[in-house]
């Protein structure tokens, strides 16, 4: 995903900030031996977005996902056209954006969406509209820089601690994942990037039962596979794309 970001480590608090995403080798090393494989890892790829804008993307990967906005919703990653080519010369390229609750500038695109006229002391309905303005805004984008590239595989949604959520209401929160699975689900597959903890910590309860991406702290994908488990699918889903780290880059592995 974006390649200057913070983790949580499952059930933990701390925060672990991941460095910048750099090239990397083109085949796996013999510590990607994987758990259940009896040979290397065939599937490994990357994730990159606007951060890396000036950086030359790493080639003999197996897939990559590629950001459509800037870091908050509402925003756009102005290299989507020149990354996402790239991406997919992998074979399978995705797509992800950034989702939260109103705030900030665009705090206003919640006040109407398919949930109707929103008053300002309906946070769940404002919310709800603008997690779904948010992903149609995205969506537009992507359509206007990739035309039917916009429809990859699937879409994931960041939810992340860093982004703007509710510290005081996760359905408040969950209203906004909820809108933007609605826009998106109507036409592409759609995935969520998170960690329990974190998702736990924003969206409560909620369990849309979507893809998971999950996020690890952990340096080969040998260990990240650990969390392929039913018991990582935070969202009621299952778990297929490992997030883990590869010396000072973030990496990737299909489950």
């Amino acid at each position: 995903m974006r390649t200057s970001r913070r983790l949580l480590r499952a059930g933990l608090t701390g925060l672990v900030l991941l460095s910048l995403f750099v090239a990397v080798p083109s085949v796996a090393t013999a510590t990607d031996t994987g758990v259940g494989h009896a040979t290397a890892i065939p599937y490994l790829g990357f994730d990159v977005s606007w951060p890396n804008c000036a950086q030359r993307l790493p080639g003999g990967r197996d897939f990559a996902v590629v950001g459509v906005t800037g870091g908050r919703a509402f925003t756009t990653n102005p290299c989507l056209a020149s990354q996402f080519p790239v991406a997919k010369r992998t074979g399978l390229a995705e797509l992800y954006m950034n989702i939260g609750i109103p705030a900030g500038a665009s705090a206003g695109m919640g006040r109407t969406g398919p949930r109707g006229i929103c008053s300002t002391t309906q946070l769940w309905c404002r919310s709800y509209n603008y997690g779904y303005n948010a992903a149609r805004a995205a969506w537009s984008y992507a359509v206007s820089r990739l035309g039917s590239g916009a429809y990859a595989p699937r879409w994931w949604l960041d939810v992340e601690l860093n982004g703007n959520w509710s510290t005081r209401s996760t359905s408040v929160n969950a209203a906004a994942i909820a809108g933007a699975l609605r826009f998106l689900s109507g036409k592409v597959r759609v995935g969520v990037y998170s960690t329990s903890y974190q998702w736990r910590t924003i969206a409560g309860s909620y369990r849309p039962r979507v893809a998971v991406w999950y996020a690890t702290v952990h340096t080969t994908a040998s260990l990240a596979l650990h969390h392929c488990a039913a018991s990582y699918g935070f969202t009621g889903g299952p778990v297929k794309i490992v997030q883990y780290t590869w010396g000072s880059v973030d990496a990737d592995v299909l489950c």
